[in-house]
């Protein structure tokens, strides 16, 4: 499994995408919630959209970036995690999220057939 490095205000931490709960923007910095802490990193949500976005990571709205291995469900503009927390979805956005967590759970199910 192909793992992230990047430089937090922590220190310098390499972590696997599947830790990565959600990242979001608070006062000019983004903070990454993992399995098993939090990291605050300088860098801009288009910066590491680039980054994650391949790895399986969806722009839910301006200031979060989800792992979609831990979306539980998206309706009426909410996204509920399986942690229960429950992130807005901008309904100019909310047909984008729905069609790429709908592709997201097809190539998870041919995954599985395999």
């Amino acid at each position: 499994m192909e793992q992230v490095t990047f430089t937090f205000v922590e220190g310098e931490a390499t972590l696997q995408p599947e830790e990565i709960l959600y990242i979001e923007t608070s006062r000019h910095k983004n903070i990454f919630h993992t399995t098993s802490r939090t990291y605050s990193i300088y860098r801009k949500m288009d910066e590491l959209e680039a980054v994650l976005g391949r790895l399986d990571f969806l722009r839910c709205h301006q200031s979060f970036l989800v792992n979609m291995r831990y979306i539980r469900r998206i309706s009426s503009y909410v996204m509920t995690l399986t942690t229960g927390q429950e992130l807005s979805v901008p309904k100019a956005r909310y047909r984008e999220v729905k069609r790429r967590y709908g592709e997201y759970l097809e190539r998870q199910d041919g995954e599985e057939k395999q």
